[in-house]
């Protein structure tokens, strides 16, 4: 009688394991979601981005700032590093470096969710400091969806 209710216990524990297992997950938010234009190309990391509309989405505010970017040429998966959780009322823009004669994204900066994204850029060449080139900068503004 005893292993007869083991055995029931142990069928009853494992099918609440298999619908606890298989159950579908509960849909995702994403932190941040919102499109932006570019009107020349520029380099994002390891990625070129040629001129065009693009959206982008970021599933979580976590200090690894890993995001996904969709363009005219595709998808690209942009990691960066979460500097600051602070809220502005700035706009929310990409900033742009000029470095080795391309631009080049270094700063993605979401104000309306509060979060300032860094990302890898070249240093400045040799030849750069040789002509004393002022870097210049600029921001494109991003439009942040609902």
């Amino acid at each position: 009688m005893k292993t007869k209710l083991n055995r029931l216990l142990a069928i009853a524990a494992l099918g609440l394991f298999s619908v606890a297992a298989y159950a579908p997950p509960a849909a995702a938010q994403d932190a941040a979601i919102g499109h932006f234009r570019l009107t020349r190309e520029v380099r994002w990391q390891n990625a070129t981005l040629p001129a065009g509309d693009y959206t982008f989405a970021l599933p979580s505010a976590a200090n690894s700032g890993a995001m996904t970017v969709t363009g005219p040429n595709g998808t690209v998966f942009e990691l960066g590093m979460v500097i600051s959780h602070n809220e502005s009322e700035a706009p929310s823009a990409l900033i742009l470096e000029m470095r080795n004669d391309a631009l080049y994204v270094s700063e993605l900066d979401l104000n309306g969710v509060g979060l300032q994204i860094h990302y890898r850029i070249p240093k400045e060449s040799q030849r750069d400091k040789l002509l004393a080139r002022v870097n210049s900068t600029e921001r494109v503004l991003i439009a942040m969806a609902k």
